[in-house]
């Protein structure tokens, strides 16, 4: 499956959540281009975020997701999944807030874990479990929707005062081009994690699931309305249904 039709089947979705849940495309757009000058105002004296630096950060990333497969992890992760993805040569891409679960791995498999971990895909709102992410420099796919304005303040507000910030990537939910940012489809954190995956070229069949569920909010979700939450998670479903990855969850 190429990029293109990863980007078309998980859009779809985009289009149809703003219609569930009359939410404003503007108001995307708006959060949209509000992340990208806040990074562009940042990255004056953080070469690692200027537009030349995250191109640098991306095409390093795709080199890296050829080397082998790769375990999306969702906010249900349980150790013991992670554990043994880690045993059987996976490489890991962590759904924000699930990225706790590494605390909870024994000392030996955490610090396989943080070597192996590709990547955080976040809309700002999974700390405190984060926080250890950026100071250990993963890199961030940090994601603009039109409802996480404060989040995003917040998650950068954080980010620059760490000395050595991570390197980042910038993702939004607009059909629009918006240079600089990516939106490789997807809706919640942990589908647009996959969608990134395959957007950037690693093959459906070498992409695990790890934590993902319909039937219940998992516990490393970050702040939520229960009942709106469930119903995100039947378009994650959906969109993860249409990439043809991992079965029902």
């Amino acid at each position: 499956m190429g990029p293109h039709e990863v980007r078309a089947i998980a859009m779809r979705v985009q289009d149809r959540v703003r219609a569930q849940f009359d939410w404003s495309l503007d108001q995307d757009i708006h959060v949209a281009n509000l992340l990208l000058k806040r990074i562009e105002a940042e990255s004056s004296n953080r070469e690692i975020w200027n537009p030349s630096g995250r191109e640098r950060s991306l095409e390093s990333l795709i080199d890296r997701f050829e080397e082998g497969p790769v375990a999306t992890v969702g906010a249900a992760a349980e150790p013991e999944d992670v554990e043994m993805a880690l045993l059987e040569g996976y490489r890991l891409v962590f759904a924000d807030g699930s990225i706790g679960v590494i605390s909870e791995l024994s000392e030996d498999c955490q610090d396989e874990a943080w070597s192996n971990t590709l990547l955080l895909v976040s809309d700002g709102d999974g700390d405190p479990h984060i926080d250890e992410a950026a100071q250990r420099g993963i890199l961030h796919a940090i994601h603009a929707h039109g409802d996480n304005e404060s989040s995003l303040i917040e998650m950068i507000d954080r980010l620059v005062t760490i000395e050595a910030p991570p390197a980042i990537l910038l993702t939004h939910q607009t059909p629009d081009r918006i240079d600089g940012m990516l939106n490789p489809g997807g809706f919640t954190d942990g589908d647009r994690a996959v969608c990134l995956c395959a957007f950037l070229g690693v093959p459906i069949e070498d992409i695990r699931l790890i934590g993902y569920t319909t039937s219940e909010i998992g516990r490393w979700t970050g702040s939520t309305n229960p009942i709106r939450k469930m119903r995100k998670l039947t378009f994650m479903q959906e969109v993860l249904d249409g990439l043809g990855v991992g079965g029902r969850l």
